[in-house]
């Protein structure tokens, strides 16, 4: 896993760090941007200049709630207001915060906190050192981008004898995903479970199952559902898994990573584990999801649109209809990666060392497509756990396909989306195109897995 470049890639390389640690991470505050907006007309043309930028990359709200958190941990003051609002309606237990005491409060018991243990020194550490929001923010954006570059890398060193020049194109197209993903690249912990990810990759392609395993379970332990595409990426290289003894050494990796993630919340408060579980378990139907989508659809044809509920952290469907699809929703998911796998294991077995890689990459894409498109919940940001499988695989259109649900969920996230909470045309029309393209990307992946027209290795044009 050595950081060697060659030379070809250099310059890719550092036009793709520049933009995630640099051009991503420009944004100012809220509050900054919005006093800065509401400047005199005499207000130097830079700042003019800037200012679409500064709106284009402003830092999230998901962000203060992170240095909230830290703060109410380590007890110095945070903004209560809003942890409460962020979160919109939950159960008590998220509404019960300490005092600004000085005193160091225990996540989970004292403090809750809805992801698991172990993003938190993620968000603890650069609280310590840069202890006023703004310069949290650029050090937590700088550090996010650096777990995708090392994600990235992994994924290009995943496969054996790449060429310089293709190793220079997968960082351009690195870099290409990183502009269509925006901010929320950097402003949210999916780097965290996509460099993990990109471990698990790089170990399945050189057949280290203990390393994959422990890879695939603490992605799980940073976001939990990546967990899921564990199982397809083993039917996908299954003469990896004929003995015993790889079997048991990816249990041991996953049992290890879970309990990396896990153990701490249960030692920490085993009734603050409990709330986290409850939060999750009783989030409602995610307005962005497929199933948000399609009734979004549905009501504005029929002329009967409703508008989304602030809980739990996102903007959710809660009327009944809603809450019966929700409760489904992980059903269909499970059957989903079931029949994913099956159909994946009774594939031939890749024929060389780099189809070998495309079909891991390929099998970890179309787990987290059926995340995506079947899962109750879909945040845009998840996208960013598509980085290293999209990165590593040669065939290009799943990867192209993934750079354009990006931009669309750039593009309305950052411009328009009171349409998507108030289920408003554009808003509705903006979810359903990125519906469609996720639905092409799975078409491309089953194609490219199926190698009908083109065997998996070979470069599509």
């Amino acid at each position: 896993m050595a950081f060697a470049l060659p030379r070809k890639a250099h310059v890719a390389f550092l036009v793709t760090a520049a933009i995630g640690c640099v051009w991503l991470n420009q944004g100012p505050s809220l509050a900054t941007y919005a006093a800065l907006s509401r400047g005199p007309p005499s207000a130097s043309p830079f700042l003019r200049a800037w200012l679409p930028f500064a709106f284009a990359y402003r830092r999230s709200a998901d962000e203060e709630l992170y240095f909230a958190v830290a703060n109410a941990i380590r007890g110095v003051p945070f903004d209560r207001d809003l942890l409460l609002a962020k979160r919109g309606e939950a159960s008590a237990a998220f509404r019960q915060l300490p005092a600004a005491d000085g005193r160091w409060h225990l996540p989970y018991a004292q403090v809750p906190f809805e992801y698991p243990a172990l993003v938190l020194p993620f968000i603890l550490l650069p609280a310590l050192v840069l202890p006023a929001f703004p310069a949290f923010a650029m050090g937590f954006g700088a550090l996010m981008a650096a777990l995708l570059l090392v994600s990235a890398h992994l994924a290009i060193d995943a496969a054996p004898d790449v060429p310089a020049t293709e190793r220079a194109t997968r960082w351009w197209l690195t870099a290409a995903l990183f502009l269509a993903q925006g901010g929320l690249l950097i402003q949210r912990l999916d780097a965290v479970a996509a460099v993990f990810l990109g471990v698990a990759l790089w170990a399945a392609a050189r057949r280290r199952p203990f390393l994959m395993g422990l890879g695939v379970a603490l992605g799980a332990a940073a976001k939990i559902v990546p967990l899921l595409v564990l199982f397809p990426m083993m039917a996908a290289d299954r003469d990896a898994w004929r003995s015993r003894s790889a079997i048991a050494r990816v249990a041991a990796g996953v049992a290890l990573g879970l309990a990396v993630g896990f153990v701490p919340m249960v030692a920490l408060s085993p009734s603050g584990f409990a709330d986290f579980v409850r939060y999750h378990a009783t989030r409602g139907l995610h307005i962005e999801s497929t199933y948000g989508t399609v009734l979004s659809v549905i009501r504005l044809v029929t002329g009967s649109p409703r508008a989304a509920t602030l809980g739990f952290g996102s903007f959710n469907l809660d009327d009944g209809t809603a809450q019966s699809w929700a409760r489904a929703a992980g059903i269909v998911l499970l059957l989903a990666i079931a029949a994913f796998t099956a159909w994946l294991g009774r594939r031939p077995s890749p024929n060389s060392e780099q189809a070998r890689v495309d079909a891991l990459a390929c099998a970890g894409m179309g787990s987290l497509l059926c995340i995506w498109l079947f899962g109750k919940v879909f945040s845009p940001q998840y996208l960013t756990w598509g980085i290293p499988f999209a990165v590593a695989a040669s065939v290009r259109r799943p990867a192209t396909a993934l750079v354009a649900a990006m931009a669309i969920s750039q593009a309305y996230l950052r411009g328009f989306y009171d349409q998507v909470v108030e289920m408003r045309t554009l808003g509705v029309v903006a979810l359903g195109a990125r519906l469609a393209v996720l639905v092409a990307m799975a078409a491309f992946v089953v194609r490219a897995l199926s190698g009908d027209a083109k065997r998996i290795g070979a470069a599509e044009p």
